[in-house]
């Protein structure tokens, strides 16, 4: 039996919903939509969380470690202004993955990440997703107020954070506890390639 808060909302509480998630904002890329995250999108969520690179993204989690953190990303739409999004392709509509402007219980400053699923990586998707977030961040956050953090194991997102134009921080790495880089995001210039 799955818990009761995983379950799809019915009647009103299902229209209260669609409409909390109509106000979120919802970028469009040449391949992608970046939108509110609805309650089917967990399934996605938890299997990233789970799966073999779980650990390049604060994983493993258990089911219940999996809603909890798919909660706090969510709400920061409400509480911080940003949040998650669900990544979807245009061409299928299907759901590929997640890109955030989120804040976890230990971070220092807001952190744009990213994950895909297994058969979306390797096609530019989550440059694509990351570079809207980015520009989507500039806009509300200002120059350098946001970072990516990864994990020193996960090259792949190392160079994608780099090619957004983000830099190591080496000062910011030095006051953490736990053995993480921290790549800080640069103002983007009108015109500028990311």
């Amino acid at each position: 039996m799955t818990p009761r808060c995983t379950h799809l909302p019915q009647g009103h509480a299902a229209q209260a919903a669609i409409q909390h998630r109509d106000a979120l904002p919802r970028l469009v890329t040449a391949r992608l939509v970046l939108r509110a995250p609805q309650m089917g999108d967990l399934g996605l969520w938890s299997a990233l969380y789970a799966g073999p690179d779980a650990e390049l993204i604060g994983g493993p989690l258990a089911p219940r470690e999996a809603w909890n953190a798919f909660c706090v990303y969510v709400a920061g739409w409400a509480l911080h202004g940003h949040g998650l999004w669900a990544v979807d392709r245009r061409d299928t509509g299907a759901l590929i993955g997640f890109v955030m402007i989120g804040l976890d219980w230990h971070d220092p400053e807001p952190e744009l990440g990213w994950a895909l699923a297994p058969e979306a990586r390797g096609q530019g998707f989550a440059a694509e997703a990351a570079e809207a977030a980015r520009d989507h961040a500039q806009s509300l956050l200002g120059a350098g107020g946001y970072v990516s953090t990864i994990a020193p194991n996960n090259p792949r997102s190392a160079r994608l954070a780099a090619g957004l134009g983000a830099a190591r921080d080496g000062t910011a790495e030095a006051a953490l506890p736990l053995d993480l880089q921290i790549w800080r995001h640069a103002p983007q210039r009108t015109g500028e390639a990311a």
